[in-house]
């Protein structure tokens, strides 16, 4: 991972961390929300939730299509919260086709 991204990285967890209140208000479990992948990584998708921009989410690998390759930076995923995860400020969501099933 270039040096570009964990900046991007870092910058994002800081603005999750000082909104964590509210983002976790704001996006409840079982909520269905948009948002664009900012950076694929080995175990999942970075992405930027369209109704909470400050929110840092998490699409793990586990979650996504099996066989598929991750999607492209910038691509818009149609997903749900599955949980908080309150020690390093992140939503962690699902496709929602999948959550639903």
């Amino acid at each position: 991972m270039s040096p570009d991204t964990w900046s991007l990285l870092d910058g994002k967890a800081e603005r999750a961390r000082r909104s964590w209140t509210e983002t976790k208000s704001a996006l409840p479990v079982g909520k269905r929300v948009r948002a664009r992948v900012l950076v694929a990584m080995p175990f999942g998708v970075f992405v930027e939730i369209d109704v909470q921009p400050d929110a840092l989410g998490l699409v793990e690998i586990a979650a996504l299509p099996r066989g598929g390759e991750l999607p492209a930076i910038g691509v818009h995923l149609d997903l749900v919260v599955v949980n908080h995860a309150d020690h390093n400020w992140q939503a962690r969501l699902r496709p929602a086709t999948e959550a639903a099933g």
